[in-house]
């Protein structure tokens, strides 16, 4: 998965947009004897744009992810999709290894991501002072973690919900300002909702990474 800066035929490109390397074919052949499969990707179609002023709008769909017979094998619900661009000319790409059973039953692990919440030491602190009718300090504090995992699993599924479909949904906000201004240019407004979506998806992001590191670990 990356940028293999180049595309694979002229639907790959805007009108006016040169293949920015070496020939689609190489690639192609390239492709066919590695027995690598390109993936199909959902968001943006291009995944590189920029603005020169002698060229004007350019668009090519340069970053991809590559795949075997045996990943897709493995992972047959496997997905890519495409982010909008926060600070580079390249959309960033998230690929999503979906749990194959939709029954497993996972132990509770406390989630280093939730700390990144503004609310979450409030939510902790609430659930921890609440009243408890336990006669003694092993009971009270088996009762508060008893009570806080509850809490904080409600809280996870309410507030921080899906953080896959979090991202999509704060991906799909900022790709659809950035093409209303494109097609009908910057205002104040549109500048405004752009800082903010480009924020929200930032810290979605964030939240992501710090999960997957975590899982890894596990």
């Amino acid at each position: 998965m990356g940028d293999f800066n180049v595309v694979l035929g002229a639907h790959e490109r805007s009108r006016g947009a040169r293949n920015p390397a070496r020939p689609s074919q190489e690639f192609m052949a390239f492709l066919d004897e590695a027995h690598l499969h390109d993936m199909d990707t959902a968001g943006p179609q291009f995944t590189w744009v920029t603005r020169r002023s002698n060229h004007g709008y350019m668009a090519a769909r340069l970053d991809r992810v590559l795949a075997n017979d045996d990943f897709l094998d493995l992972w047959h619900s496997a997905s890519a999709t495409v982010l909008p661009c926060i600070s580079s000319d390249h959309h960033p790409i998230i690929l999503k290894l979906h749990e194959t059973s939709e029954h497993v039953v996972r132990p509770f692990h406390f989630q280093y991501m939730w700390t990144t919440h503004p609310f979450f030491k409030q939510t902790v602190l609430n659930s921890w002072t609440q009243l408890t009718t336990a006669s003694s300090p092993i009971q009270l504090v088996t009762q508060k973690l008893k009570r806080l995992k509850a809490t904080l699993k409600n809280w996870n599924r309410v507030v921080f919900k899906n953080i896959y479909v979090e991202m999509e949904e704060a991906s799909e906000a900022l790709n659809a300002i950035q093409v209303e201004a494109a097609l009908y240019g910057d205002t104040e407004d549109r500048l405004l909702t752009k800082i903010d979506c480009t924020v929200h998806l930032n810290t979605v992001m964030h939240q992501h990474q710090i999960n997957s590191t975590q899982r890894n670990r596990l």
